[in-house]
């Protein structure tokens, strides 16, 4: 299965998938899960899809409940689940997290895109409401999140480099997703998006005139495993790291 877990992220694939003024065919994840008021992670790591096989979403859920079954954690104990990702939730991935969010109430999940994926499917549509009917904190990511998602997974010891139009395509992204949350979108509203982002979320593989996506999401197409990465040095925030980021609090163990 194609986890790797307390690994960090090769930088080309990184800039590759999470550019949000470029189109991809993937879904890249970075997620961590840690307890309420804890700055160190208990778990945490990054996937792809599996090709035809699981969704990269319902990849990192399994390894969380197998965690969960397996450290008998206090019930009453509070868990921050964040994720990372460079497509937004399709529809069935929405549906599994809003039955994982049920299944474990002690779970508060956050969750950060760099792109939306069919944002004008309104089957995906009515998945984020439901997240957010959940209490799921759904956002498109800025540049400080990319920062973020940088320093936590790929190179403590690097800055972030953003690319050209990093900015304009995060406010445009984020008013499409704006519109589909507060459930007043309307054809205008979605329409609003320009046709930059929007020719970033359709390509010849991605269309589909019968209006079905369960095999055409980034997830199914041209899928790579992750490549092998080396585990990091260990270095935390308060070590004075040269990526470090100013909104980020939390600190990162590397014991494997």
């Amino acid at each position: 299965m194609p986890l790797a877990l307390k690994k960090k992220l090769p930088e080309y694939e990184f800039y590759r998938e999470f550019n949000n003024t470029t189109r991809s065919f993937k879904t890249l994840l970075c997620f961590s899960l840690n307890r309420e008021n804890k700055t160190l992670w208990d778990l945490w790591g990054y996937t792809y899809n599996d090709p035809c096989q699981s969704h990269a979403e319902s990849i990192v859920l399994k390894e969380i409940e197998r965690f969960f079954k397996e450290s008998h954690p206090d019930t009453v104990q509070k868990y921050k689940l964040t994720l990372y990702m460079s497509f937004s939730p399709c529809y069935k991935c929405c549906e599994s997290l809003a039955n994982f969010l049920k299944s474990e109430e002690r779970t508060d999940l956050h969750i950060r895109a760099s792109k939306l994926y069919f944002s004008q499917n309104s089957s995906n549509q009515k998945g984020l409401q439901q997240l957010k009917h959940l209490g799921v904190s759904i956002q498109v990511m800025d540049k400080e999140d990319f920062q973020d998602c940088f320093y936590l997974f790929v190179n403590e010891l690097k800055q972030f480099e953003g690319w050209p139009n990093l900015d304009k395509m995060s406010v445009e992204y984020s008013a499409a997703l704006e519109a589909i949350l507060n459930q007043c979108e309307t054809n205008t509203d979605l329409g609003n998006v320009s046709a930059d982002s929007a020719a970033l979320e359709s390509s010849p593989l991605h269309a589909d005139p019968t209006g079905h996506f369960d095999n055409l999401t980034p997830d199914n197409n041209n899928r790579d495993r992750p490549s092998k990465s080396e585990t990091p040095q260990k270095c935390s925030i308060k070590d004075g790291c040269v990526g470090s980021s100013k909104g980020v609090k939390r600190k990162l163990s590397f014991e494997d």
